[in-house]
Formats: structure tokens, C-alpha cells, sequence
């Protein structure tokens, strides 16, 4: 199964061309679409859910957008990924985000938004597995404290 996900926000562009996969492969794709107002035909799709851990652990592969968040709770989570940056959004932060994690061999970030293409790219990619960086400030703050 392939898990497509937004977010929160709109992300038109992206439930559209995972819609139109949907038409071209044999696996069953689901979008969680947010506030898209995109009308899904192909694909199964829902606006929110409070079941995402059980959405994620059961795909194959998730399309995502390139929210920080998003992106590194799947990456955590040992998924294969592949992402997309919503450009219509204010800042870039998901364009970089993207751009960083693919140099780095993490995921494959989508600009075209050919999916298809992607999907056959990833089988032939090993991706590496990201491992979350370590968190001390508890510790640096407690030092300075004294």
C-alpha cells in the first residue's frame, strides 16, 4: 500500500498526482488529503485521521509533503519516503528540507511530480536509514545552572 499525506494544510498538486497514480498502478494508494478541496477518484482518500502510526505502518512506501515534522517522524519510523514541497506555501523551508535529505540519501524528493517515475526509482535506490540525532540541551542547561 501506498500512504499519501499533506498534512494540514492544502496541497492540491500533490492529491491530484497521487490520484492519477492510483489510475496507472495495481497497489492500492490512500491520500490523506487535508484541506484539499481536490475531488479523488481512483484512490481511496479522507481529509484527517486519528489512525496515521496505523496508515504509516502498514505502507510500503509514503509520498509526503515536506513538512519537518512529517518528514522526520516517517524517517524516524524506518519508512521509505518520498517527498514533495508544497511551493505554495510562504517560506521554502520544504523545498530545503527535501533538498538536504535527499543529498544526504535519506529519501527521494519528487520536484516534477511524476510519481510513477519515483516509485520505479526507488526500487532501484537504497536508501540509508536515518538515525535521529542526539538530544542534550536538558543537560547543556543544567551545566549552566550549575
Amino acid at each position: 500500500m501506498i500512504f499519501v499525506t499533506v498534512g494540514t494544510g492544502k496541497f492540491e498538486k500533490l492529491v491530484k498526482a497521487a490520484d492519477e497514480l492510483a489510475e496507472k498502478i495495481k497497489e492500492k494508494v490512500i491520500i490523506q488529503k487535508g484541506k484539499s478541496k481536490y475531488e479523488v477518484k481512483f484512490a481511496e482518500s479522507f481529509e484527517f485521521t486519528t489512525e496515521f502510526d496505523d496508515y504509516v505502518k502498514k505502507a510500503r512506501v509514503i509520498i509526503s509533503h515536506g513538512g519537518a515534522g512529517t518528514i522526520y517522524l516517517l524517517l524516524e519510523k524506518g519508512k521509505k519516503v518520498i517527498g514533495l514541497a508544497n511551493l505554495n506555501r510562504i517560506d521554502k523551508h520544504q523545498e530545503e528540507i527535501l533538498e538536504q535529505l535527499d543529498k544526504q540519501g535519506y529519501l527521494l524528493y519528487c520536484k516534477d511530480f511524476n510519481l510513477e517515475d519515483y516509485l520505479n526509482k526507488l526500487k532501484k535506490t537504497k536508501l540509508k536509514k536515518y538515525k535521529k540525532p542526539g538530544f542534550w540541551i536538558d543537560e547543556k542547561i543544567k551545566e549552566f545552572l550549575g
